[in-house]
């Protein structure tokens, strides 16, 4: 209960700074396009906070070098605690929306390789990321994060893709690299303006009577 409040107001947190965000970007490096695209943007930008959020990022109030490692695949996931094997799945689930709604918003992430390339590349910033929070730098979390995207593009390949939605072909270099600006922007985000907001939230949260019904 405690970490999907941490979550929520994680989340919260950074769709005050999101929406403008969204805007800026939209009148000054993309081109004008209709409602259905700007809700999908939105909608990618809320999911990627929400990753962020739920993996532990680090922010620039509360850095802290932690080499722990784990450069081992998939031995823990075979010879390590049901705890281990339950986050191993939700590793997976979590990057399946990545896998599906890449392809959906942006017409070059039909193809396969690139969607799963982004994933991965995604995970990797997560996992090196790790280096300066207390959490563990993991091979299989991004080996399992790959999955989820591979999985989530395959699940989504035959209805998605087809359905009239907003997947437009990127002529321009703004368009083109559209996903990894929006990727690149709620990550700053997360790491300079969310705290500044979050903390505020928490000092009410642990100060009020509901914090004594959650925890």
């Amino acid at each position: 209960m405690v970490r999907l409040l941490s979550i929520g107001i994680e989340c919260l947190s950074s769709i005050i700074f999101i929406l403008p965000a969204m805007v800026i970007l939209r009148y000054t490096l993309w081109k004008p396009y209709g409602f259905g695209k700007r809700f999908m943007v939105f909608l990618f930008a809320i999911y990627a906070i929400a990753v962020f959020s739920a993996v532990g990022m680090p922010t620039a109030y509360d850095l802290q070098v932690n080499f722990n490692f784990h450069l081992i695949p998939l031995i823990d996931i075979f010879h390590g605690s049901m705890e281990y094997v339950r986050n191993t799945i939700l590793n997976v689930l979590l990057f399946m929306p990545m896998g599906f709604l890449l392809p959906v918003i942006w017409q070059e992430y039909h193809s396969a390789k690139k969607t799963i390339w982004m994933g991965l590349a995604a995970s990797t910033i997560i996992e090196l990321s790790q280096i300066f929070t207390f959490r563990l730098t993991d091979i299989d979390d991004l080996l399992t994060n790959t999955l989820g995207t591979f999985l989530g593009y395959h699940c989504g390949k035959k209805i998605i893709f087809k359905l009239p939605v907003v997947s437009i072909n990127a002529k321009d270099a703004s368009i083109k690299h559209e996903a990894m600006l929006v990727l690149g922007a709620v990550f700053l985000i997360a790491f300079f303006l969310k705290p500044l907001v979050s903390n505020a939230v928490w000092d009410l949260v642990l100060s009020s009577p509901l914090w004594e019904s959650v925890k």
